[in-house]
């Protein structure tokens, strides 16, 4: 079965997490997605470790996308890349706010080569504004957005993963499938931009109503929970277990599951209220109990008394999780060297146009021939012309 994209093709100049992340989200559902780097590659490429010219930070965001390598600064290249966005659907770019005008490859140009266009700026900040300006990287963005401030025990630390990276790709996906239904209906593509600021900002819970209304700010908490208790990290005996008793059913089943039922009709546990009071008190006779016991020990009292739970997984641990393997997202592709490596799954499932892994991360301009000879008509000993001039 098809994915549900094709037939769309992506032309992505971005580098680095988000950008690449929002088109290999569209190449996992189909699309052509080529990718064109400069002649030496992506920035990501070259970080370490890696497998000859692909690194695992270039791995995890540049599945299912074909590679060529352009200079477009080049008088020549730049004719190249708009022969390509002639012929294309989508234009993905990260670059600072500016760069693309600067090189003549402002969507006001680029509408005026193909009407039915869409472009996706991600940026910072934004194309505009007194900050759009600046560089930008997700830990900056994550410390001006509220979202390092909630992370911590004490000192604000960032989150494990790129959250602001991964929420603009994944925004700017969502924005691209949504121009695409638009142009079904008008014929018209249209821009977008995208800040990092903005959907960091977006996924700071409640804290903006929270404070705007009730004067109340949020505090950094740890692993537990501002309003619910008991919510959060218990040690165990050979690690630690996460527990989420949100309703009085869900602790009256834990204190239960761990033995002391007596601690559900304690006056200072009973109500969620004096739960919230006395949380030290809780937590720690909570957790006498279960440092007695490994963590599957009890997460396994958890799911016999219907209380979400899991254990505090590391990285070895998570990847003989059944559930993902049964969902198929640990998987396994062969790249240009031959040499085998993991990827993740596809983390939507149409039921009628699933998508899939379809290509591993290329090697860069594994792509050059396919796409210059095969789909815009060069000669062998044109493409051949082109790399003796630095082109591509």
């Amino acid at each position: 079965m098809s994915g549900i994209l094709e037939g769309i093709r992506v032309i992505d100049l971005s580098r680095f997490v988000a950008g690449p992340h929002c088109t290999q989200l569209l190449g996992d559902m189909g699309a052509d997605v080529i990718k064109v780097e400069k002649l030496d590659g992506d920035d990501g490429r070259h970080m370490k470790p890696a497998i000859a010219d692909i690194s695992t930070y270039f791995m995890i965001n540049n599945r299912n996308k074909r590679s060529i390598t352009l200079d477009f600064k080049n008088p020549e290249g730049r004719k190249i890349l708009l022969d390509l966005i002639r012929k294309s659907d989508v234009l993905v770019e990260n670059f600072r706010p500016g760069v693309m005008e600067k090189m003549g490859l402002g969507y006001s140009s680029l509408k005026e080569l193909n009407s039915g266009l869409i472009m996706a700026s991600i940026s910072g900040f934004g194309q505009d504004g007194p900050y759009a300006g600046r560089p930008a990287f997700d830990s900056v963005v994550q410390a001006m957005g509220g979202l390092m401030d909630l992370t911590g025990d004490n000192d604000p630390v960032l989150c494990g993963t790129w959250v602001g990276d991964y929420s603009s790709g994944l925004t700017a996906a969502y924005g691209i499938a949504l121009a695409l239904y638009q142009r079904e209906k008008t014929g018209v593509g249209q821009y977008m931009d995208v800040a990092m600021l903005d959907c960091v900002f977006a996924w700071i819970r409640s804290s903006m109503p929270d404070y705007l209304l009730f004067g109340k700010r949020h505090q950094r908490q740890g692993a537990r929970d501002l309003y619910r208790c008991p919510v959060g990290t218990f040690k165990t005996k050979d690690g630690f277990i996460y527990v989420s008793a949100v309703t009085q059913q869900q602790f009256e089943n834990f204190t239960v599951a761990v033995g002391h039922p007596e601690w559900g009709q304690d006056p200072r546990f009973h109500e969620e209220s004096a739960r919230l009071k006395n949380s030290g008190e809780l937590n720690a006779l909570l957790s006498s109990c279960t440092e007695l016991h490994t963590s599957e020990e009890i997460t396994e009292m958890m799911i016999r008394a219907d209380v979400p739970c899991a254990p505090v997984n590391n990285i070895e641990q998570v990847l003989m999780n059944p559930q993902l393997k049964h969902r198929r997202q640990i998987r396994k592709v062969k790249i240009h060297t031959g040499d085998e490596i993991p990827t993740t799954g596809v983390v939507i499932r149409f039921q009628d146009n699933p998508g899939d892994v379809r290509l591993p991360p290329p090697g860069t301009g594994e792509h050059n021939k396919e796409v210059y000879c095969g789909e815009l008509g060069f000669t062998e000993a044109e493409l051949e012309q082109l790399r003796e001039k630095g082109i591509i």
